[in-house]
């Protein structure tokens, strides 16, 4: 058995369905032996948008996946794949090719040291340069992966390797129950439920690592009638139907939130599954916390105390954590009243049509159940704010990392790792014309994502925080408008535009029976003034 084989065979015992990439001459070995293995391949337009899609493919199923491509420039390209699943803890195996050993420090096409260049944003990483080495390798670095806190692993395997007949036993693939996370220590666990239970008045944040916890979070909001606050990478997990969710707070919050926490009422902050970097805090804004006692809870203990002071500090998975404060802390004898609105009304303070109205009308069009996927720009704030994510829908999104056109390629991995729900994009034309060809991988292979393109002709997170901090910008940040349902229609992709609330009633009948991607394009101007500010105070020098 030719290795390539061997390593399938391994990584298709560990639950692997899919291998993401791009052939290529050097990792060829790899896609030869996928016809005698059975793991399908998802081949993208780009080696970014492979690396895309599998990094959300994990990050939202806690699955590994595996991206495979040349070792040289195909790493080069999957580099912000990769960092985008560094950043979500997404439990990614790469596999690079590399040359021929005996091609080494020659100049040989296609070489590069990968390794070296991918040790920032991986867990681990290795150039296997001995074949008996390989399997050994590579249940290693999948293990690597997959011990919690995830992340992304590196493998290359020169081509000459990879296509070498070896008869050596292929190891045992790792039983998901191996790779939970420690369990909390029981003497912290009960401290921080003695905090919780001196507190007259307090406040649950709620970050991704909530992700699969919705049910508990909620019951325990409403023991204690302590509102929910959701980070941006925790939106969906508490629907907003629930009526102690006062929303998204951090990047972009929402009024009812920022009331909340900036009052005197909370005396204690209980913190699940959130790195409290930037993008949760409001650039790192300590009102969240100051005077309050803070308990957090962290599968990842370097997580824990990294950005703010921490009274109780958990680690521990939150499986065990909310049953145990479920069962420790007392129901509380006065009910939380949610003070209405949790977003201020809207006003017509521009021209061309809203993109607020137009997402928050999204609830009124797309299915109650529907994974909303969000890409990085200005829209961003917008989606942050005023998506309204019924119960039975999601919402993901990767802000840490900030990659524009990441969720175009990412949303697909999210619909194989779930088919069970409709998955919608919530993107930019700037993410398009980065990643939009990714569009096409999901044609190729008939997966139904629906893409909202909001095309505004301009660069308006850059106009508007250049007008912010230098009172000028550039001419050239306003484009000529292009129209890209236009682009996909000529490519086969089923397609409309939007220029108005009223013709957001076609959509429903527009998304019946698909087969394949489709894409609305949303034409605004670009004149909705923004809530970016904490944004772009974060940029400036103090």
């Amino acid at each position: 058995m030719k290795l390539a084989e061997a390593m399938l065979r391994y990584l298709k015992s560990a639950g692997v369905e899919y291998l993401f990439g791009i052939p290529a001459g050097i990792i060829g070995p790899i896609y030869d032996s996928l016809i005698d293995v059975g793991i399908k391949p998802v081949i993208a337009k780009n080696e970014a948008g492979s690396a895309y899609t599998a990094a959300r493919y994990s990050s939202t199923s806690g699955r590994l996946s595996v991206c495979a491509g040349a070792g040289a420039v195909g790493v080069s390209n999957m580099m912000n794949g990769i960092a985008d699943a560094k950043r979500a803890k997404a439990p990614m195996l790469v596999i690079a090719g590399g040359i021929n050993r005996w091609q080494m420090g020659k100049g040989a096409i296609q070489e590069l040291d990968g390794e070296q260049m991918v040790k920032g944003v991986t867990k681990y990483s290795a150039t296997v340069l001995r074949e008996q080495d390989v399997l050994e390798e590579l249940d290693k670095a999948v293990r690597i992966a997959l011990t919690p806190p995830c992340g992304p692993v590196y493998l290359c395997i020169p081509i000459d390797i990879q296509r070498l007949d070896l008869d050596i036993p292929i190891p045992e693939a790792p039983a998901a129950a191996e790779f939970s996370a420690p369990l909390p220590d029981p003497a912290s666990l009960e401290h921080a439920a003695e905090l919780i239970r001196s507190a007259s008045k307090g406040l649950i944040m709620v970050g991704r690592g909530g992700r699969g916890f919705g049910d508990g979070i909620r019951q325990l909001s409403e023991k204690l009638q302590w509102p929910v606050i959701t980070t941006p990478a925790g939106k969906g997990i508490v629907s907003g139907d629930f009526p102690l969710n006062l929303g998204n707070y951090g990047f972009s919050s929402t009024e009812a939130a920022s009331r909340y926490v900036n009052s005197a009422e909370p005396d204690c902050v209980l913190v699940l599954g959130s790195s409290l970097g930037e993008a949760s805090t409001c650039n790192f804004n300590d009102v969240l916390v100051a005077g309050r006692k803070v308990v957090h809870v962290d599968r990842d203990p370097s997580e824990l105390g990294k950005v703010f002071h921490t009274d109780a500090a958990v680690c521990g998975d939150l499986k065990e954590v909310l049953p145990y404060l479920l069962e420790a802390v007392p129901a509380a004898s006065i009910r939380y009243i949610r003070e209405e609105p949790v977003n201020a009304p809207y006003e017509l303070n521009h021209t061309g049509m809203s993109l607020r109205l137009f997402l928050e009308n999204l609830k009124r069009t797309m299915p109650s159940d529907t994974r909303y996927v969000c890409d990085i720009g200005e829209f961003t704030n917008f989606a942050l704010k005023y998506i309204h994510v019924p119960d039975g829908g999601d919402f993901e999104i990767n802000l840490d990392y900030g990659a524009m056109g990441s969720a175009i390629s990412g949303a697909p991995g999210l619909a194989l790792a779930d088919p069970s729900r409709p998955v919608a994009v919530i993107a930019g034309d700037g993410c398009f014309f980065m990643n939009g060809m990714d569009i096409l991988t999901a044609k190729e292979y008939r997966i139904p994502v629906v893409y909202f393109i909001i095309n505004n002709a301009m660069l308006s997170y850059v106009e508007r925080g250049q007008q912010f901090l230098f009172s000028r910008s550039i001419p050239d940040y306003k484009q000529e408008r292009i129209s890209i349902a236009a682009m996909m229609e000529a490519a086969g992709v089923r397609s409309m535009s939007v220029g108005s609330i009223e013709e957001m009633a076609s959509i429903p009948s527009f998304l019946e029976n698909l087969d394949g991607p489709c894409l609305i394009e949303v034409i605004t101007d670009g004149t909705e003034p923004a809530p970016i500010l904490d944004r772009l105070k974060a940029l400036v020098v103090n």
